[in-house]
């Protein structure tokens, strides 16, 4: 605390916020994964004791929601709702969106998946606007009330389960590797594969090289949507 005057500001004087902390924290993850981050460890990165920011943000979990919140507000909503936009390609320009902002933060992901947000209730409110924009982008769609409340669960597990396991395949710090040389990386595995154990394996190589790729992406998104319109 010698370089701090008070447990509300930083080194440099500034005031101690949830957005300057969630900056922080965001910075812990992006280098050193979901491990690194603590309220110690954000607490050091701002030069502050660690009451000041428990003062701010609550818990380890409460500061991993804050993060998950901070990183979802940037995700495109707007499609969802607009009725100049077809449904399917609202979802996947929202799905993209998603996918898009996951990446520059891969180790957010991870934090969803591990599921600090550990209720319905828990959720924040900018997760429950995603909720929300999907509820009303089904039902332009048409789709039967029970067939949105399925969709929306549905489309949710599909776009964050596909990105984590895209992720899952890199070191998990930003910037991940391009597509080309993810796929590359994929193939290059794929050589060893015994092809009289696994023979329809072996003759879908390429594809399987390309699961990660944003075409694999959309393709499994948009069956999953045109499935909805036939149930």
């Amino acid at each position: 605390m010698s370089e701090v005057e008070t447990p509300g500001t930083d080194v440099d004087g500034g005031a101690i916020t949830v957005a300057r902390v969630v900056e922080a924290a965001l910075g812990i993850l992006d280098t050193g994964g979901i491990e690194a981050l603590s309220i110690g460890a954000v607490a050091h990165r701002l030069g502050v004791d660690a009451d000041a920011v428990h003062a701010c943000v609550g818990t380890v979990k409460d500061l991993e929601r804050a993060v998950i919140e901070h990183v979802l507000a940037s995700v495109e909503l707007g499609p969802l709702s607009d009725d100049g936009v077809e449904w399917t390609a609202a979802v996947i320009q929202f799905a993209l969106s998603m996918r898009g902002r996951l990446f520059e933060h891969p180790a957010v992901a991870g934090l969803i998946m591990a599921g600090p947000m550990d209720s319905p209730s828990a959720d924040g409110p900018v997760a429950r606007d995603m909720t929300e924009s999907l509820f009303i982008c089904l039902a332009r769609g048409g789709l039967h009330a029970a067939i949105r409340a399925h969709g929306v669960y549905a489309v949710l597990v599909y776009v964050l389960g596909s990105i984590a396991l895209d992720v899952a395949e890199t070191d998990g710090k930003p910037p991940l590797p391009a597509e080309s040389e993810r796929i590359a990386a994929r193939r290059k595995a794929l050589r060893d594969l015994d092809p009289q154990r696994w023979p329809r394996a072996t003759a879908h190589l390429e594809e399987i090289a390309a699961w990660t790729s944003v075409d694999q992406f959309v393709w499994g998104l948009r069956v999953l949507l045109i499935g909805m319109t036939a149930t």
